[in-house]
Parts: structure tokens; sequence; C-alpha cells
């Protein structure tokens, strides 16, 4: 998009690519009900020119369409992902709830569709893959439930401080979605060490009501992320203080 020609320019292709974005929720508030939302963080061309005085091109932006460089979201936008990828290209503004006693209960703004600047015929081979993942083979297996059609998508978040942070990202059914999720462990390393298996013991207990792999809630329970470098800096920070008491 960014090296399209039909937009002159690349500083014009991100403005497009923002335009897209945007659609998905991201860069702003979606206007939940849920306390102190953020906004998350899309870059557009004016924060560049003042970045790189104006000297970029293709390659600085490239990092983005993988979800680095500069691009920032919330767990809540995720999720929210997770259900326009479910939903083919649409989504409802998140909200909490616990029963719902009559339409009219609900805040009328919670049912309106918010549709993304894609065609739902787009979405198709994505939702598919999704759900070889799952259902045939790839990082996602752990996220099989028998009979439910679950789809995901792992990520592995590179972190310089440390163990990596384990995602995935997922919805069920396939076909007429009941739930989509969105899971985040900081220093939980590969997404299917820890992120995959919570997600899917919340999938099977909110489709089936019920737990039938003990195994995997024990393996969640029993997860330690890997704190090491932040553990080392903590020893450091203690063993100063303990020579400044020693020498008062």
């Amino acid at each position: 998009m960014i090296t399209n020609t039909k937009y002159g320019n690349v500083k014009e292709g991100v403005r497009v690519w923002n335009d897209y974005v945007y659609s998905f929720g991201f860069g702003r508030r979606l206007g939940t009900d849920l306390y102190g939302e953020g906004a998350g963080y899309v870059p557009t061309p004016e924060y560049y020119d003042r970045g790189y005085n104006g000297r970029w091109n293709w390659g600085t932006v490239l990092s983005c369409s993988i979800g680095q460089g500069e691009m920032g979201c919330t767990p809540l936008q995720m999720a929210n992902l997770a259900a326009i990828v479910a939903n083919r290209g649409y989504y409802y503004v998140p909200h909490l709830i616990k029963r719902i006693e009559g339409r009219d209960s609900i805040d009328r703004r919670f049912y309106e569709r918010h549709y993304t600047m894609v065609d739902s015929v787009n979405f198709v081979p994505i939702v598919d893959g999704m759900w070889r993942s799952v259902n045939v083979s790839g990082t996602s297996r752990t996220a099989y439930l028998e009979g439910l059609d679950v789809c995901g998508k792992t990520g592995t978040a590179q972190n310089p401080l440390g163990a990596d942070h384990s995602t995935f990202l997922s919805f069920a059914p396939k076909n007429n979605p009941k739930i989509a999720i969105s899971v985040y462990v900081e220093h939980g390393g590969f997404g299917s060490a820890i992120a995959v298996p919570i997600a899917s013991l919340i999938e099977e207990l909110y489709l089936t009501d019920t737990i039938r792999r003990p195994e995997l809630l024990e393996r969640v329970l029993n997860f330690k992320p890997n704190y090491a470098r932040y553990d080392e800096k903590q020893r450091k920070y203690d063993a100063e203080r303990q020579k400044k008491n020693e020498k008062r």
C-alpha cells in the first residue's frame, strides 16, 4: 500500500494506510465502558517528518506491517481485532455486561456495527489459515478442541530486556463465533508456551462450561515467566543497598 503508485508517494500511501488501520479501532479509544481505556498509537506522516526531518521512505515504516516499529496497541484492541476477524470485517464496541434483561437495557451504541475498510471476502483466507493453525498443523495445535473449530494465531513479541513475550489471538467456532480472545503474557516465551494454553482453557470453559484437560490446567498453574534479567537487576540493587546499610 505504501509503495502503490496510485497514491503518488509514500507519504500519501501512509495516510491511506492510517485510515485503514483506524477503521480497525487502532490509534484511538474504542469507546468502551471499561475505566481508563487507552488509545494506543498509529504513526502518521507528520510523526515521521518530525522524527526524521522529513527524510524517510517505505523502509522506515515497513516494520509496522508486522506489528513492530512505532505501532502501539492495547490488549483490548487486540481482542477486538480477534472479534473483527471472527465477524469477517466488523465489530461492536466492547463493553462489560453480566446479564441482558431485554434489548432496551443496553446502551444502543453497543448494538451498532462498526465496519472496517476491508471487504469481508478478504478475511476468508485469514480465517482459514487461523483454523488450519489449530486444527491441521501449526503453532496453535494446543488450542484444538474437538468439534469446536477453534481458530488462532500465535505470536512471540521480541523483548530486549529478557525472555520474549507470549501472545495468542483466537476465536471460536470458525463459523457463527461465540468468543474472541487475546492473551499476552510478559516474559512468557513463545506464543505456544503459555498464551495458547491460557486462551484454550478459557474458550473450553466458556463454550462447554467445563474443563476436560486437567494436565493443561496444571501446566498453566505451574508456569513461571522468565524474569531473569529483572531478577538480576533486583539482586544487584539489593546488594548495593546492603553495602550502604553496612557502611552506616
